[in-house]
């Protein structure tokens, strides 16, 4: 601080010198000399106050000013929640996928998919599952031979009970929170 009060001072004394040989040196029948005079106040007054404007300038931090002036107190929570809505979308899209992974390497897929899923405290919590699945067929080893419609594509609840179960023990939720039909069991 004392630097910058010993430097505004220097400056203010070359200005003031500087000034008076200025008008030291101006005829004293010039009909300009009072427009002279304002031009030379005019350096003083910026002579005193740039310094220290430029001062305030330097520490003054606009980002911050700024980003304060518009941000409200209700902004935090707001984007805690979309944060957690993100997480919880994230993770049901990851799922969808992972279970169906899952279903194809035992033979089935899934048709609808509805899950209850909700991120709390930084913990994913599964409320409940509601599953729809129909035998895996593979599209590329698809051979027609004969066309027989029936309900014998429904899968029988005994293999329903038991893709519950493998469900239930490879993401670790509790079976009662898990509901799986057959694609052909709301026909």
């Amino acid at each position: 601080m004392l630097d910058f009060l010993v430097s505004w001072a220097e400056q203010l004394i070359i200005a003031l010198v500087i000034i008076i040989i200025i008008e030291m040196i101006l005829p004293s029948g010039n009909n300009y000399k009072k427009y002279i005079k304002v031009i030379l106040g005019i350096f003083l007054l910026y002579t005193i106050i740039s310094p220290i404007i430029s001062k305030k300038l330097n520490n003054f931090e606009f980002k911050e000013v700024i980003s304060n002036a518009y941000i409200d107190n209700t902004t935090e929570p707001r984007n805690i929640i979309n944060y957690n809505k993100q997480i919880e979308e994230t993770y049901k899209i990851k799922f969808e996928e992972n279970l169906n992974d899952f279903l194809k390497e035992n033979g089935y897929e899934i048709c609808d998919l509805k899950q209850d899923i909700k991120y709390e405290n930084e913990e994913i919590i599964i409320n409940k599952l509601e599953l729809e699945i129909k035998e895996y067929t593979s599209e590329e080893t698809i051979k027609i031979e004969k066309v027989e419609i029936n309900d014998k594509n429904q899968i029988s609840q005994e293999k329903l009970e038991e893709i519950k179960k493998k469900i239930s023990a490879t993401y670790e939720i509790d079976e009662n929170k898990i509901l799986i039909e057959s694609e052909n069991a709301n026909d």
